[in-house]
């Protein structure tokens, strides 16, 4: 923002794209709630026998969706795309 550049403004920078966290900025409350969900499974991460991060655990998951009253169908629609991003990070 102190140097004015046009991401700090919502427009596309100099390479044409919006600026990441822009980009994926999450935008409804379904796409919060499941970050929400996501963060509160930290502890439930699956992982391979080299310990990589492959996923976490999805009926773990769901019970915490559930326990805080979310929206279950929507939240494992978005789940699987959010658990996608975790494990290429």
């Amino acid at each position: 923002r102190d140097d004015g550049l046009p991401c700090a403004r919502g427009e596309p920078g100099a390479d044409g794209r919006l600026c990441p966290y822009r980009e994926h900025a999450l935008i409804s409350v379904q796409e919060h709630e499941t970050w929400d969900v996501l963060l509160a499974c930290q502890g439930q991460l699956r992982l391979a026998p080299s310990g990589h991060v492959i996923g976490i655990d999805m009926d773990a998951a769901l019970k915490i969706g559930a326990a805080r009253g979310y929206d279950l169908a929507v939240i494992s629609e978005l789940l699987p795309g959010a658990e996608s991003g975790l494990v290429s990070a």
